[in-house]
């Protein structure tokens, strides 16, 4: 789905089937009014100030969570709680989440240079973000289901676009 850029090297060109991906993530999402009223109720919960608990990925064209599943493949994504990345736990299912979480995103040798290098495609070919910092987007959603479980609290995930 992506070829070495030509343009600029080291960045990737997205072919029509990465588009189609991109548009199939982007359709599954619901923007509905009840959903965005939903999301923003959960926003507001939300602690003023990034730590721990907290984990946000922001790019330009580019859908970190798209990434996020073309780098992991079909299978291990749909391991990841919720739909198409919002989730809303509370503190037994983030317990019971975890694991499965763990089993996706931890990747070692091959299988995280090859997730990160998907990661870099996805957000150079799809958008145009070369310096997206692909280890925290395979680390941060872990790091935050990790602190809720050990906290005790529920999580939220969210997919907003502005």
């Amino acid at each position: 789905m992506f070829t070495p850029s030509t343009s600029s090297p080291g960045d990737w060109s997205a072919d029509e089937d990465a588009f189609r991906l991109s548009a199939f993530f982007d359709a599954c999402h619901d923007d509905s009014d009840q959903a965005e009223e939903l999301r923003d109720a959960v926003m507001a919960q939300f602690p003023p100030d990034v730590g721990e608990g907290l984990f946000v990925a922001t790019a330009r064209k580019a859908d970190p969570f798209s990434a996020l599943a073309y780098a992991l493949g079909p299978d291990a994504a749909l391991r990841l709680p919720g739909r198409f990345g919002d989730f809303l736990l509370d503190a037994g299912q983030v317990r019971a989440q975890l694991p499965a979480v763990e089993e996706t995103l931890v990747l070692t040798g091959t299988p995280r240079r090859d997730a990160m290098e998907r990661i870099h495609a996805w957000m150079t070919g799809v958008g145009d973000d070369p310096d997206h910092d692909a280890d925290e987007l395979l680390a941060g959603p872990l790091r935050v289901l990790r602190h809720a479980a050990s906290t005790g609290s529920g999580a939220a995930g969210q997919v907003r676009w502005y």
